[in-house]
């Protein structure tokens, strides 16, 4: 199951850009839950056990968001469960119900904020939707493009992003950005020339998938700004929203056709198969809060780009996917302009501009546990 390009829930890199504080009306608490100890920091290991911790989060984390990348493609292409928005579904909902245990249940990871019924509608519902429009034609290129061509094309996310931010007067251009998302879109055309297998379909959809991942991006830094969650308390919030709307999606688009070509029978004939790649959508947002915690947004972001150009070589062994030599240069020059941008990006920034409060009405009030400000 595909999850979403920032992989990291409500990450770290859009809480940070403006240096923003959390808005009025949300209360960030400690809760004693009784007969349950608190979780464990990671910030509590030695650094020993933190540096080792960080070594294996980023290896784990590689390896299951590639491994998830060519299930995906198998799934779609090979196993003909061609049903881009149930495939969606079902990741999103391993992934809802998964984070729900970790942070309300097993408590591994400590989710401190509490939010209103009115506003998980009116705000992360909408943010949801974009969420579920981004991993399905996320999806949908599979059965059009080969899995090295798709990665070389996830470079042109950032050009994407830049204008919505620009349009929105959420960021301001400078020269050395658009120099740097210059040099990926020239690397993307040469690229994009240089593929032997090219879908105008494919490539549209992939950038259908881009453009909504990057209105997600931004509707998220305008609309859920100040609320700093870790990737897989985002992920308890935002993944049932995202559930929802792939379920209603696909019930109305796909149902008569999974119903008429035996996609159910092709779940019941592997039932493991979808079990592990709906699992592995979790453990990628799971492992990138791991990786964020002990090491930073700046690593997963390095990690991220070394994962596709090792997708692009797994896309050649494991399918005989065809890399021409124009095609790799062109991939090279938008992985430079890729680093360049992230560069500049991640460089400390000074706030320039206030938000609206979240109003007090939408925070519910705590329980009955034992409640204590954090300092």
């Amino acid at each position: 199951m595909a999850t979403s390009p920032t992989s990291a829930g409500l990450s770290s890199t859009y809480q940070r850009m403006r240096g923003v504080s959390p808005p009025d009306g949300i209360d960030q608490v400690e809760i004693e839950h009784r007969g349950h100890p608190p979780p464990l920091s990671i910030t509590e290991l030695s650094q020993t056990a933190q540096r080792a911790l960080a070594v294996g989060a980023s290896i784990a984390w590689m390896l299951v968001s590639s491994s998830l990348i060519l299930v995906n493609k198998h799934l779609m292409s090979n196993d003909g469960f061609h049903y881009p928005m149930a495939l969606s579904g079902l990741g999103m909902g391993f992934s809802a119900l998964a984070s729900w245990l970790v942070c309300k249940v097993f408590r591994w990871v400590d989710a401190k904020k509490s939010i209103s019924l009115r506003f998980y509608m009116t705000r992360i519902v909408p943010v949801g939707l974009f969420m579920a429009l981004t991993l399905h034609f996320g999806n949908v290129v599979y059965l059009y493009l080969t899995v090295s061509f798709i990665q070389m094309l996830k470079a042109f996310t950032p050009i994407i992003t830049m204008i919505a931010l620009f349009m929105t007067a959420l960021e301001t251009p400078t020269r050395q950005l658009i120099s740097s998302v210059m040099l990926i879109a020239v690397g993307t055309a040469i690229a994009s020339y240089g593929e032997v297998n090219f879908s105008i379909i494919g490539v549209a959809c992939m950038f259908a998938s881009e453009s909504f991942e990057a209105t997600r991006l931004v509707m998220t830094q305008i609309v859920l700004v100040g609320l700093k969650f870790n990737a897989v308390e985002g992920l308890m919030y935002m993944a049932p929203a995202c559930f929802a709307w792939l379920l209603l999606g696909s019930i109305v688009l796909e149902g008569q056709l999974i119903l008429q070509e035996g996609g159910l029978q092709l779940i019941a004939a592997k039932p493991l198969l979808y079990m592990t790649a709906a699992a592995l959508g979790f453990a990628v947002n799971a492992l990138a809060y791991v990786v964020i915690q002990t090491g930073s947004s700046l690593t997963l972001k390095v990690l991220g780009t070394v994962k596709n150009a090792v997708v692009v070589w797994l896309g050649i062994l494991m399918f005989a996917e065809v890399v021409t030599p124009l095609q790799g240069f062109g991939y090279l020059m938008s992985l430079i302009g890729f680093g360049i941008y992230n560069y500049i990006k991640l460089r400390p920034k000074t706030p320039e501009r206030s938000y609206k409060s979240i109003p007090a009405e939408d925070v519910e009030q705590p329980g009955p546990e034992t409640v204590k400000g954090l300092t």
